[in-house]
């Protein structure tokens, strides 16, 4: 089992957009704990330092290169190069949501009872095998999508420490659960009955079913899950943030 943590996650509010991610360190190399600590950090100062001119897609892909620097700096000032993590975001403002991915952790989209990949593994044959990640020095281009969410959509980031032992499939039905804390509660579980020795992190992001009455103007409110899991020697971290909000009209 692990007994450290080299996954990290994001939940953060700027202005009008929610910030979602998942970092996982890569396995095998140096430094994974600080590289995905590094990566989100680095991709948060990037997005909400950047301003808002920038189309979202813009934003977004600008932002993971951020966190590509930011990597490769701290990899440089610890002395641990070659340090590298996987890295999904997803830019979420009303009922749109960009998101960005380099690596095999994943973004999951489920509507209607149905689940669908939105992003794409760069990986190779070997299962620790990463084929772009944050922390190359040649730089980096992250595979950006715009998906327009709808009342009832729930959106998924993951680490492969939940994919790896969970088939779509169940992650569906498990997540279709109406309450997210007993969905990203039994996620977890799933993967560390079957033997999940990695760090398990899950992002689970929902979007109501109606609209609030104060202001039929106002954007969907959104409530936002994340759920971190550590499976170590000892036993099990958990750590668990839960946020709410609704986003204001513009004047």
């Amino acid at each position: 089992m692990r007994e450290n943590n080299e996954d990290r996650y994001l939940v953060r509010d700027g202005g009008n957009t929610t910030l979602l991610a998942v970092a996982d360190g890569v396995g095998g190399e140096a430094g994974g704990e600080m590289a995905s600590a590094a990566a989100i950090d680095g991709l948060a100062a990037s997005f909400f330092g950047s301003g808002s001119e920038r189309a979202p897609a813009e934003a977004l892909a600008a932002a993971i290169r951020g966190a590509n620097d930011a990597v490769l700096s701290a990899a440089g000032k610890s002395g641990q190069q070659g340090a590298a993590s996987t890295l999904v975001a997803a830019a979420i403002a009303g009922t749109s949501a960009v998101i960005g991915n380099l690596g095999d952790s994943r973004a999951y989209l489920l509507r209607d009872g149905d689940i669908r990949l939105v992003t794409a593994d760069h990986s190779g044959e070997f299962q620790s095998s990463i084929t772009r990640f944050v922390g190359d020095p040649r730089g980096v281009q992250p595979d950006v999508f715009v998906e327009t969410l709808r009342p009832g959509d729930r959106l998924l980031l993951c680490s492969d420490g939940l994919t790896r032992h969970v088939p779509d499939g169940e992650i569906a039905s498990t997540v279709r659960r109406a309450n997210l804390e007993m969905a990203a509660a039994a996620l977890i579980d799933l993967a560390k009955s079957r033997g999940g020795e990695d760090n398990i992190t899950v992002v689970l992001y929902a979007v109501r079913r109606t609209f609030g009455f104060a202001d039929v103007r106002r954007n969907l409110v959104n409530l936002v899950l994340a759920l971190l899991a550590l499976v170590v020697v000892a036993g099990t971290i958990a750590a668990l943030v839960f946020a709410s909000g609704a986003y204001p009209t513009a004047p």
